[in-house]
């Protein structure tokens, strides 16, 4: 008994000994693995970046992005600096978003969300383009379809509250708008193309005040006064 049971021992210590080497040589084999893949994916040209791509370009040109953008063409496309790439390209006045997507083995595409005008501002050198935030972000000599509006002076809130003032105007009033003239916060007048004027005032309660307007708009009159919509005047 005692030899039979010697060699059961035997065995069982053989066992333990075959399955800790098979772990070690697993071990050992998956670090060498990931050894290998940190390697591929962080150091190696396999992965480099060696294309970009530019999307969602309107005003701005692919080129225009990808000089600003500077991508490190050959850095592996793992370690790219994404943060600082996408911060060099927001710096575009024309840029609202950007978004990298990497297309893998060797693409980068910056995918650019432009701003949006809400009206053109007239200005000596032509018409500068303003979003909703207020923010100038292009110019072009020539006016485009659209609202222009003179506007003094360069705070971004007056800006921005004119854009309020353009968006909440019915579109049929909008499209008979001459210009939008703003002297200050509180002085904002839509001077239509037939010689008719709407005194807006502040910018708000703006959706107050557009809904007012068509039924005032049908009343005999040149001004048309909106600034306190509870109370609408007509001169």
């Amino acid at each position: 008994m005692s030899a039979d049971l010697s060699a059961r021992l035997d065995l069982r210590r053989r066992a333990r000994r075959r399955t800790r080497l098979r772990r070690i040589l697993l071990g050992t084999l998956g670090a060498a693995v990931a050894g290998v893949l940190v390697w591929l994916v962080l150091f190696s040209s396999v992965l480099e970046t060696r294309q970009v791509s530019v999307e969602g370009t309107g005003i701005l040109t692919a080129e225009q992005v990808t000089q600003t953008a500077q991508v490190p063409i050959g850095t592996p496309m793992a370690r790219l600096p994404g943060g600082a790439i996408r911060q060099r390209v927001l710096a575009l006045p024309a840029v609202a978003e950007v978004r990298l997507h990497r297309e893998w083995p060797n693409e980068l595409v910056i995918r650019v969300t432009e701003r949006t005008m809400v009206y053109q501002r007239a200005d000596e050198a032509g018409y500068q383009w303003v979003d909703a935030e207020g923010r100038i972000f292009h110019a072009e000599a020539e006016r485009r379809p659209g609202v222009v509006a003179i506007v003094s002076g360069n705070d971004q809130r007056m800006l921005a509250d004119v854009a309020t003032v353009v968006q909440a105007m019915p579109s049929q009033v909008a499209e008979a708008t001459e210009h939008v003239e703003a002297t200050s916060i509180d002085n904002i007048v839509v001077l239509l193309a037939d010689g008719r004027s709407i005194v807006w005032g502040n910018a708000e309660k703006s959706a107050q005040k557009a809904e007012v307007l068509p039924a005032l708009l049908d009343m005999p009159g040149t001004v048309f006064d909106v600034s306190v919509p509870s109370h609408p005047a007509v001169s």
